[in-house]
């Protein structure tokens, strides 16, 4: 009788993965992953003499973690960013005009989300 139970056990959790789904393919209980909140800040003003950079630390996850940062120039004469892969990051290179960077975060899920910010350099 109880070798019985084991395996009535055993076939229940093995129909009921939570993973795979139950024994109709469906799953329970979905996690459904929200996609993060990039935040590349407002419209920002510079002096050429000023040091530039670049904060994506306003952007958030709502369930989770933002597993890796990534800035690009979109607009504007071009620029060397420091570190196109951390959240926070110089500008060197720049000169007066306008710019456009875009901030893509990536969760650890690989949900994605962007957001442009406005670079001005003055004299």
């Amino acid at each position: 009788m109880k070798s019985l139970i084991l395996l009535s056990l055993a076939a229940s959790f093995f129909t009921n993965d939570p993973v795979k789904g139950n024994k109709e393919g469906k799953v329970d209980n979905p996690a459904k992953n929200q996609a993060p909140v990039a935040n590349a800040g407002g419209k920002l003003v510079f002096k050429v003499s000023d040091f530039a950079a670049l904060d994506g630390t306003a952007s958030r996850e709502p369930d989770g973690i933002i597993a890796r940062y990534q800035w690009t120039q979109v607009a504007g004469s071009p620029v060397q960013i420091a570190n196109p892969s951390a959240a926070i990051t110089g500008l060197s290179n720049i000169k007066k005009g306008e710019y456009v960077f875009r901030l893509t975060v990536i969760d650890e899920k690989g949900a994605v989300a962007t957001d442009d910010v406005k670079l001005v350099v003055t004299e």
